[in-house]
């Protein structure tokens, strides 16, 4: 891995030197970070090891009166030869029930995406996940201030943002637009220990010029009225889950969409097994409409802070089938 910049040398100096200079004002600072190493076969042209995620981050209570909090997370990213990128770094403020952020985060859209790459049973997001967040092409990341509440004993929660639109480190936003957020979640306890949570997710701006190639395949400009929205379902018992969920991005008169069904099942508490299929649409290749499915197995040597993912994957397209398999290590440092 490498640094590629002054920058990001000092981002990293800052990670791991925020936990031993936060001791100092508060016993809540503290430093973490993991490794997710792989190796995939496609059964064509791709087959090799890869260093998937490896991400630090600093989290604790800033050194000032009252409930004010910080996040700083950066990844050692593949897709540039190595080179750190800042993810996160925010403020926070924690109210009675929910909180306040400002800076660089994950605008709060869709379920999947909400939870920790460490901890979802599948080897990746979903493809329509990965396509239609509103912040796809970034990393999911944008700046501005986001605010989330909870109400009738955290039954309801909701969340509302503003964003520059722009997507993670990028500065400034000169063309006076913002993204707008809003998800709202209900929790419903249910019969023998189950909980079901119904939700949907909205997001809208207006953009006089961005590029959008999870969703063209290209590089072309797209200027209009880029609204999505989303529908989340997700079913909690102690030996398995269910979840689910729908994604439509509109730009203008053009749709791209998707979905995904996932579910696991806990042999016992160290393996796991899991299966899902997910389809996506974009607006250039027809054929990736095709939907994909997944088995996979899971082996938690330590929980999330250690464990061992296997997945296997079959697309079924006219003439052509398509494979990917693959084997994960992941690893906390801390």
């Amino acid at each position: 891995m490498k640094i590629n910049s002054f920058t990001d040398f000092v981002i990293i100096v800052a990670l791991l030197l925020l936990y031993p200079l936060g001791l100092f004002a508060t016993s809540s600072s503290f430093w973490s970070g993991y490794l997710q190493s792989r190796f995939t076969d496609d059964y064509r042209d791709v087959t090799g090891f890869a260093i998937r995620r490896a991400k630090l981050w600093a989290t604790g209570q800033a050194p000032v009166p009252g409930k004010w909090f910080y996040k700083v997370q950066g990844n050692f990213r593949y897709q540039n030869s190595g080179g750190f990128t800042l993810q996160d770094i925010y403020g926070e403020y924690r109210l009675k029930s929910g909180w306040l952020r400002f800076g660089q985060m994950v605008p709060d859209f869709s379920l999947q995406r909400s939870q920790p790459d460490y901890a979802i049973p599948v080897i990746e997001r979903s493809n329509v996940i990965n396509a239609l967040v509103p912040t796809a092409e970034t990393g999911g990341r944008d700046i501005g201030i986001q605010s989330h509440r909870s109400f009738l004993h955290n039954q309801l929660q909701t969340s509302v943002g503003v964003f520059n639109g722009n997507g993670g480190n990028v500065a400034g936003n000169d063309n006076r637009k913002f993204l707008l957020t809003h998800r709202l979640r209900f929790l419903v306890p249910l019969p023998a220990g189950m909980k079901a949570d119904f939700g949907y997710s909205l997001a809208f701006r207006q953009t006089t010029g961005q590029t959008f190639p999870k969703i063209f395949r290209s590089k072309k400009i797209f200027a209009g009225n880029d609204f999505r929205w989303g529908l989340e379902f997700y079913l909690l018992h102690k030996n398995w889950e269910i979840q689910s969920e729908y994604i439509q991005a509109l730009l203008e008169d053009q749709k791209a969409s998707g979905y995904y069904l996932l579910a696991n099942y806990s042999l016992s508490r160290k393996n796991q097994i899991v299966a899902s299929v997910e389809k996506y649409k974009d607006l250039n290749l027809p054929q990736t409409a095709a939907p994909w499915y997944i088995l996979g197995f899971n082996h938690y040597i330590a929980k999330n802070n250690a464990k061992i993912m296997f997945d296997s994957r079959a697309q079924f397209i006219r003439g052509q089938t398509n494979y990917k398999s693959i084997i994960q290590l992941q690893l906390f440092f801390n």
